[in-house]
């Protein structure tokens, strides 16, 4: 949780105990919708409205320290921000994964190839986990 409250206030953002229980719930999940999040969220403070939760979001995402995760299929999820990576989606069982290389070189070589300037990307790939292979 510390390093939360230090990513806060090099925001310039109070760090309250409902964006400390939101960043603290979505870094033990990994990627997590809003719903399941407001579930878990409610157990710890039971007076926060979703309102709130919806409000704080947004000012987390505005201030680069989460991410919207978009997935097909699936409802939008949230993410601490992180470097550029690459979203591993199971067709199974819905899990998502991270998965850090350096897609740069891609990036470029589409960029080169098309001669389309790419500003951000988000990528998804489809498949099954290692979990329901087994």
């Amino acid at each position: 949780m510390e390093r939360f409250k230090d990513v806060l206030k090099a925001s310039n953002l109070k760090s309250t105990h409902q964006r400390l229980a939101i960043l603290d719930s979505i870094d033990q999940f990994g990627h997590i919708d809003i719903d399941t999040l407001f579930d878990v969220i409610i157990r710890k403070y039971p007076t926060m409205s979703k309102a709130t939760l919806y409000r704080n979001i947004n000012d987390l995402i505005n201030f680069h320290i989460l991410e919207e995760v978009k997935l097909p299929h699936q409802k939008q999820q949230y993410e601490i921000k992180k470097v550029p990576h690459i979203h591993l989606l199971c067709s199974k069982c819905g899990s998502v994964e991270d998965i850090f290389i350096d897609t740069k070189p891609l990036l470029e070589a589409i960029s080169h190839q098309s001669g389309f300037t790419i500003n951000s990307s988000f990528m998804v790939m489809n498949g099954i986990c290692q979990h329901c292979r087994s």
